[in-house]
């Protein structure tokens, strides 16, 4: 990760396939220590909801970190071919200030992407005058949240597909 650059830039349709991708990969590898096989299984199948992704596109505002991992791009940027970015993670934020989307690839966990995204977000609500951000966070991210200066307000209980989720609602009040 050192020899690549993390760069935002707001989400296109045609970005769904890879963000789809992305978002299965990181729910089977990194949320599966906190979730049941079940619960893994329900979570990655919904994310196979084009419509939805396209009204947060569409509705939200909606970041993606890239990574080029194009050889040779550092020593000289004319190297630079077509197809060599790959989706580190993406977050978005509703006008309400409602953190919708907060995901890490797999392959980028503890490389500084979530916190990157994450200011930018926080950066967006100010814009927004959102007098707070919230979000329903997973057990995985809840420790992430509560770190970057988040509290705790209640457990909420989701029934999805059959499953029981137990997420947190996170609260960060913004000046």
């Amino acid at each position: 990760m050192k020899d690549h650059q993390i760069k935002l830039r707001t989400a296109v349709f045609e970005d769904i396939p890879a963000i789809v991708e992305m978002y299965r990969g990181t729910v089977h590898s990194v949320n599966a220590a906190d979730y049941t096989p079940a619960q893994i299984r329900v979570w990655a199948d919904g994310a196979v909801n084009y419509p939805r992704w396209e009204k947060a596109i569409k509705e939200q505002y909606f970041v993606l970190a890239e990574i080029d991992t194009t050889p040779g791009l550092k020593s000289d940027p004319s190297l630079k071919k077509e197809g060599s970015k790959i989706i580190a993670g993406f977050s978005s934020i509703a006008k309400d200030g409602y953190l919708d989307f907060m995901y890490v690839s797999k392959d980028y966990q503890r490389c500084g992407v979530a916190s990157m995204l994450l200011n930018e977000i926080e950066r967006k609500a100010a814009e927004q005058r959102n007098p707070e951000i919230y979000s329903h966070v997973s057990k995985t991210a809840r420790g992430f949240f509560l770190k970057m200066g988040y509290e705790h307000k209640e457990d909420i209980h989701d029934l999805y597909k059959g499953e029981l989720f137990v997420n947190a609602l996170m609260v960060k009040k913004l000046n």
